[in-house]
């Protein structure tokens, strides 16, 4: 036999056929591997009777927004209506207003006056009309006001009272004497809370 015959087969093969071989391999392994780690493999089932039963994900709840724990909350007088100012004429009167024990504003001196045309009052710019309260969510707080009227003849006073919670605004609150011929009056208030 001849030297040719006794050598292996792959000897005889051309080096550049090897090489060919060999890139080929390492190519479709690189294409694999790079398929299997980039999720680009298809994930379908091979049969369907061998896929799994899908078994429901557990509902995950958003995580709730944290309440706060208190609010400040600025109170506003708008406006006063005069129901009975007590008097036949105007009628001087003082309203003090405070909450939860806290005064908030006093004001001062002035006439009102239960005529159709002028019995709405507003505030005076010069008049402290606003002041600030704390408080926790749920809680209600008390507001009272208290009005006097320091006539010559009699001295008459009024009082009301409200409660004020930071989720909602504040109702109107009547301030009325004991007999309201004496004086009634409404007050308004906008409400600004504030999450702290």
């Amino acid at each position: 036999m001849s030297d040719d015959n006794d050598k292996r087969w792959y000897t005889r093969v051309p080096a550049i056929s090897v090489a060919m071989v060999a890139f080929l391999v390492a190519l479709t392994t690189l294409v694999n591997n790079v398929r299997e780690i980039g999720g680009l493999k298809d994930k379908s089932p091979a049969t369907p009777a061998a896929a799994a039963p899908a078994t429901p994900a557990p509902a995950v709840k958003p995580a709730a927004p944290a309440a706060p724990t208190r609010y400040s909350v600025v109170l506003t007088l708008e406006k006063i209506e005069v129901v009975n100012d007590g008097t036949s004429g105007s009628t001087a009167w003082t309203f003090d207003v405070s909450a939860g024990g806290q005064d908030l504003f006093e004001l001062p001196s002035r006439d009102y006056n239960d005529a159709e045309d002028s019995r709405i009052a507003t505030p005076r710019t010069s008049d402290p009309s606003m002041g600030r309260v704390t408080l926790v969510p749920g809680q209600e707080m008390l507001v009272k006001i208290a009005g006097r009227s320091g006539g010559l003849i009699s001295k008459l006073s009024v009082a009301g009272t409200g409660t004020l919670v930071a989720e909602r605004a504040l109702a109107p609150i009547k301030v009325v004497a004991a007999d309201p011929r004496d004086g009634e009056f409404v007050f308004y208030f906008g409400t600004a809370a504030t999450a702290q």
